[in-house]
């Protein structure tokens, strides 16, 4: 496996009291697949503040059809504008592209052995290993990212067309692997609208989580390809009026002014915009049911400082900034080891939220995985009443 740095594709610049300017960065990396048997390039993309943010992990957006950029990078672009810049992802970029020497194509990764002739007849060869492909992402891809960034358990994935039906065929075979899924313009219709019949009869009580289902499309349907309307409409009608279940926000958006390839980006932003606003604080809220243990060290600016933790857990004073108080080891240092869940958040204060304190390369809420890490260490700057 190799990595290699090959664009960097956004310069941006953050100013503060604290910290020098940053940049973000775009990965070029290459995993030799066992499941595909083949080589595959994936893109990924770490934010402004991934390095110096050096004890913290992050949620991850998959992106499929980054063979085409423009979904990749307008997916990366998008979150600050949507989210005032206090919101920061991974951004991962999986690729379909033609294979000249094997003569595969995107198509063969996003669907299924097809049944019907006239499927067939349409797609041709270019069909059959979706399978493979979701293997690829699941046992592959994940692990991958997983175990090279620091990464949070809540994933979003995005994908348009052929693609947005590969990630709800996905959410099929595993509707737990990730937490939000964005289909853009999926395609419901081929094999006698096989994806639509089994949207509508799978078994929901499989979802585990909070989930959240986002769909849209254009005029597919009213112009041309004409067999998607019904499909979408069946699919449609079941989320609106039959479904129901407490683990699973469904959203659907209709961009009939759009063409097939302009939907994506009013559709991503209407998405994306929903779950920040709606779905974002009930996922950050769900915790591992074990507790891990882990030790807190902080430098203080002043040895007389009475420092204090408080976070999102009964183990952290469910968010009392004089609750729970911080062993004083040196002048400069205190300390606390406590039992987490993860994810856990939080931040420093000294008794008060006025007294909140400026932690060295974090902003908003500290969250970190205790399972991945026994030890944190922190440096407090100032504080928002000095």
């Amino acid at each position: 496996m190799i990595k290699n740095i090959i664009l960097i594709t956004l310069i941006t610049f953050y100013s503060s009291s604290i910290f020098g300017q940053n940049i973000a960065r775009v990965e070029n990396v290459k995993i030799e697949s066992k499941n595909l048997g083949q080589e595959r390039e994936i893109l990924i993309y770490t934010p402004i503040d991934y390095d110096w943010r050096e004890n913290e992990s992050f949620n991850v957006i998959y992106v499929f059809d980054s063979q085409s950029r423009e979904f990749f990078d307008y997916t990366s672009s998008m979150i600050s504008f949507l989210t005032d810049n206090t919101k920061s992802y991974i951004v991962v970029g999986i690729t379909s592209p033609y294979n000249e020497k094997l003569d595969y194509a995107r198509n063969n990764d996003l669907l299924p052995v097809l049944e019907t002739k006239e499927s067939k007849d349409r797609y041709g060869k270019y069909s059959g290993n979706a399978d493979n492909f979701f293997a690829f992402v699941s046992d592959e891809v994940i692990p991958f990212i997983d175990s090279n960034y620091r990464t949070l358990n809540n994933r979003i994935t995005v994908g348009h067309s052929l693609s947005a039906s590969f990630v709800l065929s996905s959410f099929i075979k595993n509707p737990n692997l990730f937490n939000s899924y964005i289909t853009i313009s999926p395609n419901l219709a081929y094999d006698k609208d096989k994806l639509a019949n089994e949207l509508v009869s799978f078994d929901y009580s499989k979802i585990e989580k909070p989930t959240y289902l986002y769909l849209s499309n254009a005029n597919e349907g009213i112009d041309y390809w004409k067999e998607w309307k019904p499909a979408r409409e069946k699919v449609y009608s079941f989320y609106r009026q039959e479904l129901k279940n407490n683990n699973l926000k469904v959203k659907i958006n209709e961009f009939p002014e759009c063409n097939h390839w302009s939907t994506f980006p009013p559709s991503l932003n209407k998405g994306l915009d929903f779950y920040f606003k709606e779905i974002f604080d009930l996922q950050e809220k769900e915790l591992s049911k074990e507790e891990y243990k882990v030790t807190i060290k902080v430098k203080v600016p002043k040895k007389e400082d009475t420092l204090y933790i408080t976070g999102n857990q009964d183990n952290l004073g469910k968010w009392n900034p004089e609750k729970i108080k911080m062993e004083k080891v040196s002048d400069f240092e205190r300390q606390i080891t406590l039992k987490l869940k993860s994810p856990a958040q939080f931040k420093f204060t000294r008794g008060n939220w006025k007294s909140e304190a400026e932690v060295t390369g974090t902003y908003g809420n500290i969250t970190i995985r205790p399972e991945k890490q026994t030890e944190f260490e922190f440096k407090i700057e100032n504080y928002f009443d000095n």
